[in-house]
């Protein structure tokens, strides 16, 4: 594993295309937490496409005092209203024994280091809004809601034209 490094607590570190079993494990356990759908298969081709071009985003694994204890997926897209290129932190998950420990506020930061050197303007996230916790780390991290509500449309599920 390639390693991003800028503490000495917490580590995030680049997976690779052979870190696809270990990280479809740390998915699981996040789809589970937070009540996602899981579609092992798609989810694993989807993984693949990630791991092997870098250019769509990083998966990382978060790692403290040796031991994984989460991961992150962080995706590139572009906003014209951010100024243009700006990530997404699509999935973001540490295990339950190494929350309210700064693990995630650290993991945060190194993204966000990462992120600047990527020439990324702007970084956004999804969170629901019945996770309180959530929401206030979150902010806490200087990240902010705008008047706006998230909306996706399955393509493999519904055809343009066709209705849900």
């Amino acid at each position: 594993m390639a390693s991003y490094d800028k503490s000495d607590t917490v580590r995030l570190e680049v997976a690779t295309p052979r870190d696809a079993t270990k990280l479809l494990k740390f998915i699981s356990a996040y789809y589970r937490f937070d009540r996602i759908p899981l579609d092992r298969k798609a989810l694993a081709l989807a993984l693949s496409l990630l791991l092997e071009n870098q250019a769509l985003g990083r998966a990382f694994f978060i790692r403290t005092r040796g031991r994984v204890v989460g991961y992150m997926i962080l995706t590139f897209g572009f906003d014209l209203e951010f100024g243009g290129r700006q990530a997404t932190v699509t999935d973001f998950y540490i295990n339950s024994g190494h929350r309210r420990k700064g693990v995630g506020r650290e993991a945060l930061m190194q993204v966000e280091t990462f992120c600047r050197e990527c020439s990324v303007k702007a970084i956004e996230l999804q969170v629901t809004g019945k996770n309180a916790r959530a929401l206030i780390f979150y902010k806490s991290c200087g990240f902010e809601a705008y008047d706006r509500i998230p909306m996706s449309k399955r393509l493999d599920l519904f055809p343009c034209g066709s209705e849900p």
